[in-house]
């Protein structure tokens, strides 16, 4: 299994899981930050392969 597409779980995993929380009013504003993390975790996931996509073969290693 590839590293960015665990990466990509997780985020997919924490995003639901904050988003969860928040419409069953679990722990508060606590869900915000769960979700924070995961689209944070998300996009970085996705900058990291525009960024492979859009480099150029000697900026690939």
């Amino acid at each position: 299994m590839s590293t960015r597409l665990a990466w990509a779980l997780v985020a997919l995993v924490l995003g639901l899981a904050g988003w969860l929380m928040l419409l069953n009013e679990v722990l508060g504003i606590t869900g915000y930050v769960v979700v924070g993390v995961g689209v944070g975790i998300g996009c970085a996931v996705v900058g990291s392969l525009a960024h492979d996509a859009l480099a150029g073969p000697r900026e690939r290693l």
